[in-house]
């Protein structure tokens, strides 16, 4: 499965066709999820879905699935999730489906472990741009040093477009760091930067995977460089 094509060429629409998948490729993407390797895995997640009859929200789209992520409280609950469900965004995207990331979805069952969900369907109109239509800042900007796979993680899809990621390239590390919050009305609107970076991480990991390099990543507490004024140290990749 080719998931890294999709990176250079997905976009998210509000415009579904409300007709559900079929059951074989619903039961394909469960599979597909399930054979994630996650990025930490110690950190437990789950999900489901269902239909836009289950959620709940402002403005939400009228898409005819509903992925509802949830987890258990962990530091980084948030980025293992983003880091998970974003293959499985690449993979609806490489199948010619499309998708929405949701902050404000919610089950209508409370659900005190709900982190975020994504709406997702067959596009009504075609969901795809070219690579200079992102609106995404340099790689100058969210990274220092160089690696083939940083153009990746830096067209990955973000929370009001905030982009909260920095990457240090450091031989065959990369050490990753996020900021806690975008500042101002954005920071006060939207505050899952920290999922945010794992959903780039994702982009990171697939192509290293296309370019045939590992991808490990571990916490180290003691051993990497003072991140950039208003980020935080995330964990490095080997």
């Amino acid at each position: 499965m080719d998931l890294y094509t999709p990176i250079f060429t997905r976009a998210s629409t509000r415009k579904f066709d409300p007709s559900p998948l079929p059951a074989d490729t619903l039961s394909q993407l469960e599979d597909f999820i399930s054979q994630v390797k996650p990025l930490l895995p110690d950190v437990k997640l789950e999900h489901r879905i269902v239909s836009g009859n289950d959620v709940k929200g402002m403005a939400l789209p009228k898409a005819p699935h509903f992925l509802l992520i949830s987890g258990r409280e962990h530091p980084l609950r948030n980025t293992a999730a983003g880091f998970l469900y974003q293959h499985a965004e690449l993979w609806l995207y490489a199948h010619g489906y499309a998708t929405r990331w949701l902050g404000g979805v919610k089950p209508k069952q409370t659900d005190p472990n709900h982190i975020i969900g994504m709406a997702f369907g067959k596009p009504t109109e075609p969901a795809v741009r070219k690579p200079e239509d992102f609106k995404r800042k340099p790689l100058s900007e969210i990274a220092r040093g160089t690696d083939s796979r940083l153009e990746a993680a830096r067209l990955a899809p973000s929370g009001m477009n905030g982009q909260p990621w920095y990457y240090i390239a450091d031989g065959n590390k990369i050490h990753v760091c996020y900021k806690p919050s975008l500042g101002g009305l954005l920071g006060k609107m939207y505050n899952l930067t920290d999922l945010d970076v794992g959903i780039s991480l994702c982009h990171l990991a697939v192509a290293g995977e296309h370019e045939g390099k590992s991808f490990r990543f571990t916490v180290n507490k003691t051993d990497f460089p003072a991140p950039p004024a208003g980020f935080v140290y995330v964990g490095t990749v080997e």
